[in-house]
């Protein structure tokens, strides 16, 4: 069952689309014919940016969360270049696990690609930007997800709201373990040999409200 989000959401907009319960295939057909992004989580087909149990979506992400992906590609790109054998792939590209299929906001996936493959089967780094409507399912229910990845070595979740990186890593014993890297910092990812300066990442960013944070907005 679907898991609801403890959030206060606005109203159900009028353009809301009901998620559909489809088999994995038929999602795969539904996909590839209608406009737009679509995921599938537990036997439910999603538009894209609606959290599952939830009836809000973020209206395209923010400022924030669209400067913190230019900035995280361009770095993954600089590093890996476009010659393989590990590539760096944008949120066009569907990322499929044992049971869902989502669209990451970045990921690294080092195998063989085909001409017109439209997903991925498994990546070695997967990235997300949080966002205040997705931040709780990025951590639970689509990690859990993204651990039937048999190549998948880490886990990075890039925060909107603070100059702040979380890094899931896999231990050669299968054991999972987190670090998070403040303003200041680096973040080693060990998968594709690169540091990542978190104050170059989120350099120019325009931060989003931090409605945690006593005094601000």
């Amino acid at each position: 069952m679907v898991s609801q989000r403890q959030i206060d959401y606005p109203p159900i907009p009028d353009d809301y689309e009901p998620p559909r319960s489809v088999s994995n295939e038929e999602y795969e057909r539904l996909a590839e014919m209608l406009p737009g992004k679509y995921e599938y989580h537990d036997g439910l087909m999603y538009p894209r940016f609606y959290p599952p149990g939830s009836h809000w979506a973020m209206a395209g992400g923010t400022i924030a969360h669209a400067q913190l992906i230019v900035s995280l590609l361009t770095a993954l790109r600089g590093h890996l270049g476009n010659r393989g054998p590990c590539r760096v792939y944008p949120s066009d590209m569907q990322l499929a696990t044992a049971a869902n299929t989502y669209f990451p906001d970045a990921c690294v996936a080092c195998g063989e690609t085909r001409p017109n493959q439209r997903r991925l089967e498994d990546a070695a780094l997967v990235c997300e930007v949080r966002s205040q409507s997705t931040a709780e399912f990025d951590r639970e229910e689509k990690f859990e997800s993204y651990k039937s990845l048999l190549s998948l070595r880490e886990y990075l979740i890039l925060d909107n709201r603070r100059p702040q990186a979380t890094l899931y890593r896999k231990s050669g014993a299968g054991a999972w373990t987190y670090l998070v890297f403040p303003a200041g910092t680096a973040v080693p990812l060990e998968t594709i040999d690169l540091v990542l300066s978190i104050d170059e990442l989120y350099d120019g960013v325009t931060l989003d409200p931090d409605p945690t944070r006593p005094g601000r907005s």
